[in-house]
């Protein structure tokens, strides 16, 4: 007669197995009964009023929005801004504008102004903000 191939040892850790895969599942089937994460779309809403404030409850009234909401205000870049080159490297055609009132410099090179500045000399210029800094858009000799 063959012995089984079952020993003691292993007839427990089989037993062990087990028990912990019932323990879980009845984890599991407890977390399940007290879940409140699926709550409804409504009870999930967040309302703000004309003032900013959030509440979870949903206004009275509508908004009546104005005529001036509508618009988008005015900015003032539009306006050019005067300077004067502070830097210019005539091998790579590039340079800086230094601002007469903040005093900031602003980047340009000779393909950006389309035309070839020189050192010292007076401009009003435009300026937009890129991820390497400020660079110039449009710029005039004065």
């Amino acid at each position: 007669m063959a012995k089984s191939q079952l020993t003691f040892n292993k007839k427990e850790r089989a037993k062990k197995k087990q028990q912990k895969k019932q323990e879980k599942q009845e984890r599991r089937e407890i977390n399940k009964s007290n879940n409140n994460k699926g709550k409804s779309l409504e009870e999930m809403f967040a309302y703000v009023d004309e003032f900013g404030n959030i509440s979870d409850t949903p206004p009275t009234q509508v908004y009546k929005f104005k005529e001036e909401d509508l618009h988008r205000p005015v900015e003032d870049e539009d306006e050019f801004l005067y300077g004067k080159v502070s830097y210019y490297n005539d091998t790579g055609n590039y340079g800086f504008i230094r601002d007469n009132q903040s005093r900031d410099t602003v980047y340009f090179n000779d393909k950006l102004a389309g035309k070839t500045l020189s050192l010292n000399q007076q401009v009003k210029y435009k300026y937009i903000r890129t991820k390497q800094g400020n660079q110039i858009s449009e710029v005039e000799l004065i």
